[in-house]
Parts: structure tokens; C-alpha cells; sequence
């Protein structure tokens, strides 16, 4: 008997219900898997957040704009720590870089340092799974691109 209680759910869907549990208005963001880095450098935020975050989940709305980076550990399909807001009033730096890499800097210090991918392997419980992310990920870069910080 597995330890899955959701033996057939795809990824995705997973991914969806960890960001979904988190943030409010859930349904009006966008969704796409990121790796990289955080860095927090708020005593306010810290407290909150692991030490040991390189996968997120990026929730982006057009209207208003915004972003939602939420750090999370794909081997155990939970949160690393609270979501993070990045809008018009706390970001300093939003940079698409080639390759589909992405800088988001925050005026509490947090700053990630994100890779997108239009096809990733996702290190799960269940082993190398595939995310295939590939609209989405051009809809972010546009999304990037629009943006003024």
C-alpha cells in the first residue's frame, strides 16, 4: 500500500494544490515550476522561510500585475515557507536574462535567483518526473517583459 494518497495525480495538479493551499484568489494566477535560489535577508521574512530553497512555484496575474513565489520541497510536495508577494509597491528588480533566467528582488531583501523551463525534470518522491511547461513559460517571459519596476 502506498504512502501516495494520490497515486494517479499528475504533476502538475500537485503543484497546483501546494500553491492553491497558500495563496488567496488562488484562481487568478498563472502557474509554472522555477529552480533556483533565494536569499532573505529580512529578520521578519527568515523566520519564515527554510534556508534551503531551490524549487518554487511562481503564481503571476496580469491584473493587477503581480508575481507569488512559493519555495517548496518537490520530494515531500509541501512548503519551504510562506509564499512571497512581488508587486508595483515592494519590488525593486524584475530582469529576464537569456536562457529564461529570471532576478526578482524585493524591498524586504528576499532575491531570487529563478530558471524557467519549458521542459523540466521535477526530483519527486515518485523519481525524475516531467513538467512540460512550455506556453507557460513563454507567457511569463511576455509577462517579464512588460513589466516596469
Amino acid at each position: 500500500m502506498s504512502d501516495d494518497p494520490e497515486p494517479d495525480e499528475p504533476l502538475h495538479q500537485r503543484l497546483h494544490a501546494i500553491f492553491d493551499g497558500q495563496v488567496m484568489n488562488y484562481g487568478a494566477y498563472n502557474l509554472l515550476y522555477a529552480s533556483g535560489s533565494a536569499r532573505h535577508l529580512d529578520d521578519a521574512v527568515v523566520q519564515h522561510q527554510s534556508p534551503d530553497q531551490h524549487h518554487f512555484i511562481i503564481g503571476y496575474r496580469r491584473a493587477p500585475a503581480e508575481l507569488v513565489i512559493a519555495p517548496f520541497d518537490p520530494a515531500a510536495m509541501e512548503p519551504l515557507g510562506l509564499p512571497m508577494p512581488a508587486d508595483n509597491t515592494n519590488t525593486v528588480a524584475l530582469q529576464l536574462f537569456p536562457e529564461r533566467r529570471v532576478r526578482i528582488e524585493t524591498t524586504s531583501g528576499s532575491r531570487f535567483d529563478l530558471q524557467v523551463s519549458p521542459l523540466v525534470e521535477v526530483p519527486t518522491a515518485r523519481g525524475e518526473e516531467i513538467l512540460e511547461q512550455e506556453d507557460d513559460v513563454e507567457d511569463f517571459a511576455e509577462f517579464i517583459r512588460h513589466q516596469v519596476v
